[in-house]
């Protein structure tokens, strides 16, 4: 299960601007493919104060989220969930991370004690209406897993697969 719970922290990460100072010695990124992490190299940090320290140092000190402005309907609702869910684990939040999930996703069972990895920068949402209902959303993406040092970063497209449910847009499932 607390696999489940990690995978389910990277993936949710969303957040979209970011900036990079170029000598950061305490930063590693990858544009070519996601970072493969074993659960044990990863560094779990338990509070706010902890992620922003980690951020900081690594020259990370803004984020980008996919703005809100072009979209409505569904879609705005889809993004407003996907933002929320970044801003959740960034301030270490387990009531805005569990309210970007349907109700039977493992988040909902695992104790919100460590994040491993957050989204700096999420943008350009490519949205694609299944016949079920549910709505696939690709998302250019870049995040930053927290190990020892330097901090790893890759940039990739994730795609989410969103249900309505209590008529709200809620994460399903996540995959790179």
């Amino acid at each position: 299960m607390t696999k489940i719970w990690i995978v389910s922290l990277l993936m949710a990460c969303m957040l979209t601007r970011y900036s990079v100072s170029s000598d950061s010695p305490v930063l590693s990124t990858s544009t070519s493919k996601p970072v493969q992490q074993e659960e044990s190299n990863l560094v779990g940090y338990t509070s706010k104060e902890e992620i922003a320290a980690a951020l900081h140092a690594a020259k990370i000190v803004n984020f980008h989220y996919i703005d809100e402005s072009p979209y409505e309907g569904d879609e705005l609702q889809i993004v407003q969930t996907l933002n929320r869910n970044m801003k959740g684990i960034l301030q270490f939040d387990a009531d805005a991370v569990r309210s970007a999930y349907v109700q039977e996703h493992a988040v909902h069972e695992e104790e919100f004690s460590q994040v491993y990895a957050v989204a700096i920068s999420m943008d350009e949402p490519l949205f694609n209406v299944l016949q079920d209902g549910n709505i696939e959303v690709f998302v250019k993406q870049k995040n930053v897993y927290f190990n020892a040092s330097p901090l790893q970063a890759d940039e990739t497209t994730k795609l989410y697969l969103m249900q309505k449910e209590d008529s709200a847009w809620r994460i399903l499932s996540i995959t790179n």
